[in-house]
């Protein structure tokens, strides 16, 4: 099959109708799965509205971040069509769109083609294209479908301007689909296959384990828990000591914020039975404290690590 091929005075050979003035855990696919089989030249197409039975909805459903994107298109001679995906978004205004982010460029070749992006999105945004060749065209659907729409746009708007289309042509629509990723932690890349933390916007990587380097102050009343970690995280410290005839000392710290490089300092209190146990006993005799630290990271993940410290015997 060949290209239809057609110039800017695309709005002559549509059918125009104006748009009315307007006032995840899974990836979500959203566009048109449509075959392109026609081009214009130096036009920007917006899809707006898919014709009824289509499965999928027009524009993006959800928040997130568009991780991939396809291109369907006719058989043509590899190498010959460059396209981009472009992201535009409804000021309120008739026909008048402020462009949200683009893909880049990409080589599109007869079939279904499939590229890795990285585009932040909202619901309510919707999917255009532009192409780049001699003649700058971009490739569309000339589907027959009524329902299917598309905005149309003369030339390349970049992002983060404005433009307003000329017009609405009926039974034209983007050969494209997008597959939005949620975004957890609002850091612009995709939960499932570009955020290994999404529990975290600092990370994109592994979300770190938290380690524990600690030491103890003991005094006459207390025991002081100095904690250090290698990255933020809520600590919390708790002490048991075992005062014999199943009876118990439990000893709180509580729990802090720490940053790697700050010292936290958890103070464990004796309580009145464990103050008069240790009067009880002569400085050679001890009984152990057993503290219990833990760090919780960023993913959930405990780390815990156990400080065994003897409390020496007060009597007199």
């Amino acid at each position: 099959m060949r290209f239809k091929f057609v110039t800017a005075a695309l709005a002559a050979a549509l059918s125009i109708s104006l748009l009315g003035a307007t006032g995840a855990s899974a990836a979500t696919v959203a566009g048109n799965n449509c075959t392109g089989n026609a081009s214009a030249g130096n036009i920007t197409f917006i899809g707006t509205a898919n014709a009824p039975g289509n499965p999928l909805p027009p524009t993006i459903p959800v928040n997130g971040v568009i991780t991939r994107w396809t291109y369907s298109v006719v058989p043509i001679p590899s190498g010959v069509l460059s396209q981009t995906l472009k992201i535009f978004r409804a000021t309120g205004a008739p026909l008048q769109f402020q462009v949200i982010g683009e893909s880049g460029f990409a080589s599109i070749s007869g079939g279904l083609n499939t590229f890795s992006t990285q585009i932040p999105v909202r619901a309510g945004d919707l999917i255009g294209t532009f192409g780049r060749t001699t003649e700058n065209l971009t490739v569309y659907c000339n589907t027959g479908l009524p329902g299917d729409k598309a905005a149309v746009i003369e030339g390349d708007p970049p992002v983060g301007s404005t433009a307003t289309a000329f017009g609405e042509g009926e039974s034209l629509q983007v050969p494209i689909t997008v597959s939005v990723e949620p975004d957890a932690d609002n850091d612009g890349f995709g939960d499932e296959t570009q955020d290994a933390c999404p529990q975290s916007a600092a990370f994109q990587v592994a979300c770190p384990v938290v380690s524990l380097s600690t030491s103890k102050q003991v005094n006459k009343g207390s025991v002081v828990v100095i904690v250090t970690t290698n990255t933020p995280a809520p600590v919390s410290v708790k002490g048991v000591v075992k005062l014999g005839k199943g009876k118990k000392a439990k000893l709180n710290g509580g729990t802090q914020n720490l940053t790697p490089g700050v010292l936290g300092k958890f103070k464990l209190k004796f309580s009145k039975a464990l103050k008069a146990k240790l009067k009880e006993l002569t400085p050679k005799q001890s009984l152990t404290l057993k503290a219990t630290v833990t760090g919780t990271s960023v993913s959930g993940a405990v780390t815990t690590k156990t400080l065994k410290i003897k409390l020496k015997g007060q009597e007199k």
